[in-house]
């Protein structure tokens, strides 16, 4: 829309200019005779408003206070995720780097250099002694192709598994700035709601406090509910700053993360539970131990160390190489009071075997041998963590939608508390002080719930991640249940 508004202004433009094209020209004729051109500037003015007005709204749009708009900009803005992203490609690097070590090497060399030869020769010989100064020069090529190295075999095998290790370490990187910011986004959430509550509690407590000081005043209430009233409206006033104070720093904790400090978020959220894919804790818990990112991780770890020792093995084969090299060199008078042209062409096989070396290649077997034997008991570590990881989270998740049952009526109770007392006080049956409890007990009931659903809502989140399973998709669910 924005490049038709922008293509109509340049032809109204032109149109009045007379720079139109011949097939417009008629149309800006027409426009030119029946508009003035005050007229045409306010019809050029208020489509540029117009334009901007779509392309502010397009913009916000973009920029929605959803859950995943913020993992989006997390992904672009945090430095830690950045530098997974830069680990990562770094790590793709290992397997053409290792693959090089199989393929030929092939090297170019070359020298031009002045010689002072003073030479004697003793008995009678064809050539005379003497100082002689000349020049030569060479140059050569040479191509080493491995045909069996066991350690460049070995390393190349590490090396695709060493790839594939990034990528999980990327995974892992992946998941964790999910699930921070996401906490960040629910802190955000419940500082907001505990700043609302905070209002509404002082702004309960002032009226309770007008009413002690009339009720004082005609003498229904004694100065000790003025005493108390006025001691819970200014320790309401506190705790609001505390509430303010909480969420300045819950924006500066998403801010850190995305780059976006949001003046207000959706805090109305569909208290309901969303499913889950396995159904029993024993599920998960098996889930994890497989599946889980840091167990492979480890797992990964494992087979590289495998590679390691077949690797340090390979030190101890023959090697064997095929070398084809082309030499041409020229020198000129030498000591053979003549020139010498010489070109050389050498196509050979080359083995080596080492022999002995110290005992080297022994102990640095025993060495990866020991390492391996470390990696196979940190997987089995990272297995029970896994495990439970997995058993904490569905715990968590699961008590977690009781405990929002029993708020909820919890705080119906409470509402119903304070609608007693309320009206308990105005019939002269409860004091200012009973009010002030049921009051405190019912914003309390309250922000108590919505910490509750927000962990709950988080601890789902976990969950996945304890089995590798965590992505954008459950961030998606989470922002279908925002009103």
């Amino acid at each position: 829309m924005a490049s038709k508004m922008n293509k109509l202004i340049v032809f109204l433009c032109n149109s009045r200019l007379g720079f139109a094209e011949p097939t417009l020209k008629p149309a800006s004729l027409i426009i030119a005779r029946f508009l003035g051109m005050s007229k045409l500037i306010k019809l050029l003015l208020s489509m540029v408003l117009l334009q901007s007005a779509v392309v502010q709204a397009q913009m916000e749009a973009k920029t929605d206070n959803s859950l995943l708009s913020f993992y989006h900009a997390a992904q672009a803005y945090d430095a830690r995720f950045n530098a997974a992203i830069s680990n990562q490609e770094a790590g793709h690097e290992q397997l053409p780097l290792a693959r090089s070590q199989l393929l030929p090497d092939i090297s170019l060399t070359g020298n031009i250099a002045y010689n002072n030869q003073d030479t004697n020769y003793s008995g009678n010989g064809p050539f005379s002694s003497g100082r002689r100064d000349f020049s030569s020069d060479a140059i050569g090529i040479k191509l080493i192709q491995p045909l069996y190295r066991k350690e460049h075999f070995e390393a190349y095998k590490q090396a695709k598994v060493a790839v594939r290790q990034s990528d999980t370490q990327f995974a892992i990187a992946k998941q964790q700035l999910i699930l921070d910011v996401s906490s960040s986004y629910f802190n955000v959430l419940l500082a907001q709601e505990g700043l609302k509550l905070a209002k509404a509690e002082k702004a309960a407590n002032k009226k309770q406090l007008a009413r002690a000081k009339r009720g004082f005043e005609v003498g229904s209430a004694a100065i000790t509910d003025v005493y108390d009233a006025q001691a819970r409206f200014d320790l309401s006033l506190s705790e609001e700053i505390d509430a303010r104070k909480r969420l300045q720093i819950a924006h500066r904790s998403l801010a850190k993360l995305t780059g976006i400090s949001p003046q207000a978020l959706p805090v109305s959220l569909q208290k309901r539970p969303l499913q889950l894919a396995a159904v029993t804790m024993e599920q998960w818990a098996e889930r994890a131990s497989s599946a889980s990112l840091t167990v492979r991780l480890t797992q990964e770890s494992l087979d590289i160390a495998k590679y390691e020792i077949e690797r340090n093995r390979g030190f101890a084969f023959p090697k064997v190489d095929l070398v084809v090299s082309y030499d041409d060199s020229s020198v000129d008078d030498s000591s053979f009071d003549t020139g010498i042209d010489t070109t050389e062409t050498r196509i050979m096989l080359e083995v080596n075997v080492p022999l002995y070396s110290g005992g080297s290649l022994t102990s640095k077997l025993r060495q990866k041998r020991a390492e391996h034997r470390r990696a196979q008991q940190q997987l089995e570590a990272t297995r029970r963590d896994a495990i439970l990881q997995a058993e904490e989270a569905y715990l968590s998740y699961e008590s977690g939608s009781h405990r929002i049952k029993a708020l909820k009526q919890a705080l119906l109770s409470s509402e119903k508390s304070l609608a007693s007392s309320q009206r308990g006080f105005e019939l002269g049956l409860h004091t200012g002080i009973d009010v002030l409890d049921a009051q405190r007990q019912f914003y309390a009931a309250k922000l108590k719930l919505a910490e509750a659903h927000y962990g709950y809502l988080f601890d789902r989140l976990r969950l996945e991640a304890a089995v590798g399973q965590l992505d954008e998709e459950d961030l998606g669910q989470i922002d279908a249940l925002t009103d």
